[in-house]
């Protein structure tokens, strides 16, 4: 069975009864600070097991892509060692949100895999929780599996986290035979034992105390891996051996004019190359990039990991990307986005590799010779300075000096080396919260849930209105609830609902006031932490605000409005993008304000002029078309059926609202204009990189275009004045005031340079000589660096034969410039005397034998002379 149908029977399965196939997530997790990478089927369902988000259906299904490379079960230097391990995986998941319970669960579970993949129930074993008596019983009794293979583990217990949902689970295994080694399923597992299924009853809520409480609605979360049961429905014996890897270490052995088979060690390489392709080939069509931190390090420590595998098998030239692409001949039916990937991941993967490769060689050498030096000394690891040489300078990742160093039986001196990169790493993923009202900030916001399920409300009114007649439901400052807040203080303010729109999508929140019959309340901010519960930061100006006083809430309407036409004009400015650079284009972050709008994207280069001049052409007439702009109310899936984007990092319910602005059809909760014509002129102000594959646009839209317009006008008029020009002249005039300018720097240096090589005449110089060999002393001040080789070439053919001294100073460095003549650069080459001159005063200098330059600091030219003389001295 391959491993297409495998996917396709296990949906159209669980489909058939009753459940919503939900589309896989992007590998980047939704808004949830815990994790690098999805590594469950149930992380884009968490918060609705929590009770956060409705998502308009009780059963699911779902093949959700994952990648996992920590953990437990998944240490990634037992990647193609092992026939189980990977980074990346699809896991086939069915879900009950309050719906059924462990009786239908175990039910589907034993009939899917009886019945429609047709597996002996004699091969399968289950494994209970020693305490979960109710899931022994429908095993052997309402499904009839004899109870000999109902196992008991105490391990068969699972917990979102430290407190909140959790239950027993039970595991399904199979027994595949005495030709693989194991002799237990609980004690000796081996590789004949295989877990295939693992069902979870979500029943219990844990508190901080450690006490659980039954769930008012339990909840099922099951999770099989694709290759492994592929492996099994496919008779291979190791996951590897199936149709979603082979044919990629086929394509790797015959790039590298090699066999399967032949050897293990070339066989480990090209398993953990198929492995690492697959990945690499995910993560950049789900717009993940190489970079020095978070996910993007995680991709390139992956592609560095091929590469040197490949290396290993003779592979000097790039050849990773091609497998990369191959991905998509695997695995392309199921994951259209591999093909629709495949410029972008040719372009971000091809300068990974050829990168890497240019220092591969040089790193391999620098680590062979550390090897060799801990073993002649006889230690264990190598040490921690090296490593972080090769991670700074060679680009090898720690993990991979790991890898190296284990095959000569060494280790590596991880402490050494976290300290070493101590200070330059500054890694972390923020919260859009202040540390300090994290706190009163998730009491705030559970408490809010609460009510707003007990007392209802519309939430946010905003889409229509910027005044709204509410309640106050809730107010809270530093940890707790207030009742009563009076002149001056500052608190969390909640309403049954509201106009204003809270920060989320990139959008800034809305500022105005809140007016009560007691007060009156500043708005400073207004927050959107959770799904339709909207927070607003208040300063308390007048009077006092009461709980469950009535109010009259008013947006900042003129901010709302330049806002809401730095988003209408972001929705353009990113299918502007699209059309002049391509599809690849993909938004990776947004902030939208009053005063600008900022659209991070992924795009391989540096926008030329011509490219940012057609965007904005493009998008200039999108507004004078003054385009209606439309919103529909409708179904995630159909949404995305008919051609909307959603935001990166964004996360959908089951209804969403699709915004529509001629050509643009995005997902989008944001505020916009009525008709494009409102936004006026869309002017880029600056376009950069922030990271490997990823660009930034700056840019401001209507009044403010108008005004920056004034200002430039207003700076040439003033540069034309200084200048004593017309303004469209000012360019002419500052052109022909350069070219003055260069021809004086350079009459200037030429007089430089003749006055320090002793001018027209035959004036003297200084010549000394110490162990035989003439020395000429010149001061460099004053001449430009390049000019001193110049300067070098001449006092060589004032020396006759011998050394010529150069020295400058640069602030509290010295630079210092070695010559010698062509006579004696055999018996005094300029780079070793240079070298240890230089390092013996505390510097360090290099070259080539007839001109080398160094520098050091603290000490002058008279000092870098005497220890020169002295030098030649003891050593002529």
């Amino acid at each position: 069975m391959k491993s297409e149908t495998v996917r396709s029977r296990f949906l159209k399965f669980f489909e058939d009864r009753g459940h919503r196939v939900v589309s896989s997530h992007s590998l980047t997790p939704p808004d949830d600070p815990s994790l690098l990478f999805v590594n469950a089927g149930m992380v884009q369902f968490k918060d609705v097991f929590t009770g956060d988000r409705d998502p308009g259906y009780k059963r699911a299904a779902s093949s959700q892509k994952c990648l996992r490379v920590s953990g437990k079960h998944n240490d990634l230097e037992e990647v193609g060692r092992t026939p189980r391990h990977h980074t990346f995986f699809e896991m086939l998941g069915n879900f009950s949100f309050g719906d059924y319970f462990k009786k239908d669960a175990i039910g589907f579970g034993w009939e899917l895999l009886t019945g429609e993949y047709a597996l002996k129930a004699g091969d399968l074993l289950v494994t209970v929780h020693p305490d979960d008596d109710e899931a022994r019983r429908i095993w052997t009794q309402d499904v009839g599996v004899d109870p000999e293979r109902v196992l008991d583990d105490p391990d068969n217990f699972w917990s979102m986290g430290d407190t909140g949902p959790c239950g027993p689970c039970s595991e399904i295994h199979i027994d595949r035979g005495p030709s693989f080694k194991g002799t237990d399923l609980l004690k000796d597992p081996g590789d004949r034992f295989m877990e295939l299924w693992n069902l979870v009853f979500m029943q219990y809520d844990r508190d901080a105390e450690g006490a659980l409480s039954p769930l008012p609605a339990p909840s099922i979360d099951t999770g099989m891996g694709l290759e492994r049961i592929c492996a099994v429905l496919q008779g291979a014996r190791s996951n590897y051996d199936t149709d979603l890897f082979l044919p990629l270490m086929q394509k790797t052995a015959e790039v590298a004019g090699i066999e399967i088979g032949s050897d293990e060690e070339t066989d480990t390489a090209l398993r953990v190359i198929a492995d690492h392709a697959r990945a690499t080939a995910f993560l950049i069509s789900d717009g993940v990039y190489p970079d020095n931190e978070g996910r993007g390090y995680v991709l390139r420590r992956l592609m560095r990991r091929a590469l040197r595998y490949g290396n290993k098998l003779g592979l000097t030239e790039p050849f990773f990307v091609g497998i990369c692409l191959e991905v998509s001949s695997v695995m392309g039916d199921a994951w259209p986005e591999l093909a629709r990937s495949a410029d972008v991941i040719r372009r971000i993967g091809g300068n990974e590799e050829e990168r890497f490769l240019k220092t591969l060689s040089s790193g391999m050498d620098l680590l062979d010779e550390a090897i060799r030096r801990t073993e002649q000394a006889g230690g264990k690891e190598i040490d921690g300075g090296t490593v972080f040489t090769l991670y700074d300078t060679h680009g090898f990742p720690a993990d991979l000096t790991k890898v190296i160093a284990s095959e000569h039986g060494l280790g590596i001196d991880q402490a050494g080396f976290d300290r070493e990169m101590e200070q330059q790493r500054r890694r972390g993923r923020a919260s859009w919260s202040n540390g300090g009202d994290r706190q009163a900030l998730d009491t705030a916001v559970k408490r809010m849930i609460e009510i707003r399920g007990a007392r209802g409300g519309r939430g946010f009114v905003g889409y229509d209105t910027l005044e709204a007649d509410s309640e106050v439901v809730a107010m809270y400052e530093g940890t707790g609830p207030v009742k009563v807040a009076g002149e001056g203080r500052e608190v969390f303010l909640f309403t049954r609902e509201t106009p204003f729109y809270g920060e989320s999508g990139g959008q800034v929140g809305d500022t105005g006031v809140i007016s009560g019959p007691r007060g009156r309340a500043v708005v400073l901010d207004t927050k959107k932490p959770k799904q339709d519960v909207i927070l607003h930061v208040v300063r308390i100006t007048e009077g006092e605000i009461r709980e469950s006083d009535g109010c009259h809430l008013r947006v900042d309407g003129k901010r709302r409005d330049l806002t809401r036409k730095n988003h209408s004009a972001t929705h353009l400015l990113h299918h502007a993008l699209r059309l002049v650079l391509g599809n690849h284009v993909r938004q990776r972050g947004s902030l939208v304000s009053p005063e600008r709008l900022r659209f991070d994207f992924s795009h391989t280069g540096a926008m030329t002029p011509d490219e940012v001049s057609r965007v904005e052409d493009a998008v200039a007439s999108w507004v004078l078309a003054d385009h209606e702009v439309l919103t529909d109310v409708t179904d995630f899936e159909d949404a995305v059926a008919r051609g909307a984007l959603h935001f990166f990092g964004d996360k959908y319910g089951n209804t969403v609202r699709m915004v529509t602005m001629g050509e643009s059809v995005e997902l989008c909760g944001g505020t916009h204009v009525a008709r494009t014509g409102e936004i006026g002129l869309v002017k880029v102000i600056s376009e950069t990189g922030i990271s490997a594959g990823v660009r930034r646009i700056e840019a401001i839209s209507g009044p403010a275009v108008l005004e920056r317009l004034r200002d430039l006008e207003g700076l040439v008029g003033r540069v034309g004045g200084l200048l004593k020009t017309e303004p469209s002249m000012v360019v002419k005039r500052v052109e022909r005031l350069i070219a003055g300018e260069r021809s004086l720097q350079k009459e200037l240096q030429e007089l430089k340079l003749k006055a320090a090589a002793g001018g027209d005449g035959d004036e003297a110089q200084t010549i000394l000589e110490s162990g035989g060999t003439r020395v000429m002393a010149v001061s460099g001040e004053g001449i430009q660096p390049k000019a001193l080789r110049e300067l070098a070439d001449v006092m060589r053919g004032k020396v006759g034969s011998g050394l010529v001294l150069i020295t400058r100073r640069e602030g509290d460095r010295l630079m210092v410039l070695l010559a010698a003549t062509r006579d004696v650069v055999d018996s005094h080459p300029s780079n070793l005397i240079l070298k240890e001159v230089l390092g013996g005063l505390g510097g360090r200098g290099g070259g080539s034998p007839a001109l080398a330059q160094g520098g050091v600091q603290g000490v002058d030219g008279k000092r870098v002379l005497d220890e020169l003389l002295k030098y030649l001295q003891t050593s002529g």
